[in-house]
């Protein structure tokens, strides 16, 4: 028996990377002739919990029952880190009949209704076309129905929709690293004092050291623990790897004006570090992200 479905995004109320989690508050209908199945009340969300569910239409017209629901479910999503903050996802809402196997109910995406409203908004992200499919979704347990032969799938039918959600422009990669980008630049400041003044020399190092380690920490509250290493994690280890060089320039560079007694050498020494290093940091963290914006 096929069941036309359709779903229509009407809030995300929540999004969370850190939790894998997000909250969406949708209607979902169901439109069929026949006996089989007798309601679709019993729908599921796949991957996902549904903290409310109101029935709104639940009527016969001209021999087609139609019913639909408004529906808000918390639903669970492994987001992809590896690009943040430059990143960009996939939301996927699936819905099953766990009654009724897709040999008794084969629903069809009702793609001209379905859709996503335009009040629909994800902070910092940019909302792409939704896409509704049907597709067959297999539980590899006969969940010890006698029933069934050993290793049987149980196969049902499952309405699927997918949202697109993408990062927009440079501002929260520019808001997460400010202050690492402040620290980065007033270590390379300590070139312009001389060596043997060495509170300010080594203190402005030392000082955006703490801050760069501070400017890490919590960005990575941000993430879940995945293990992955995430461009924000890279951005963060290139800033606190180079203040540390700013640190090692500047003991070589003390030790060629009071050892070595080279003063014109360790003043050449730190222009040209400031020039290379300055530079190279700076190339270095605007390439990355547009690598990782131009990925699909």
């Amino acid at each position: 028996m096929e069941v036309i479905a359709g779903i229509y995004v009407d809030r995300v109320i929540q999004l969370s990377v850190k939790e894998v989690s997000w909250t969406v508050d949708f209607l979902l209908w169901f439109r069929w002739t026949g006996k089989t199945p007798e309601s679709c009340e019993g729908f599921q969300i796949v991957d996902g919990t549904i903290e409310s569910k109101e029935t709104e239409v639940d009527e016969t017209i001209t021999g087609e029952h139609y019913q639909r629901f408004r529906v808000v479910a918390k639903i669970t999503k492994f987001f992809d880190v590896t690009r943040f903050p430059c990143d960009d996802h996939l939301l996927t809402i699936g819905v099953e009949l766990p009654a009724s196997p897709r040999r008794e109910v084969l629903f069809v995406a009702d793609r001209e209704n379905s859709s996503v409203s335009s009040r629909v908004n994800v902070p910092a992200y940019r909302i792409q076309p939704a896409v509704v499919l049907e597709k067959p979704h297999s539980y590899k347990t006969t969940r010890g129905d006698p029933r069934l032969p050993p290793k049987a799938k149980s196969t049902y039918s499952q309405l699927r929709m997918g949202i697109g959600i993408e990062r927009v422009g440079w501002g929260l990669y520019f808001k997460m690293f400010q202050f690492l980008f402040i620290a980065v630049l007033l270590a390379h400041l300590a070139f312009f004092i001389r060596p043997i003044e060495v509170d300010p020399r080594f203190g402005l190092g030392v000082g955006a050291l703490f801050a760069a380690v501070a400017n890490a920490y919590v960005v990575s509250t941000l993430v879940p623990d995945t293990g992955v290493l995430a461009l924000a994690d890279i951005v963060n280890g290139i800033g606190i790897a180079t203040i540390l060089i700013t640190v090692i320039q500047s003991t070589i560079s003390l030790y060629l004006f009071s050892v070595r007694e080279q003063e014109a050498l360790s003043r050449t020494f730190d222009r040209l570090s400031f020039a290379v290093m300055l530079s190279c940091y700076v190339i270095l963290n605007v390439t990355l992200p547009l690598i990782a914006f131009s990925q699909p």
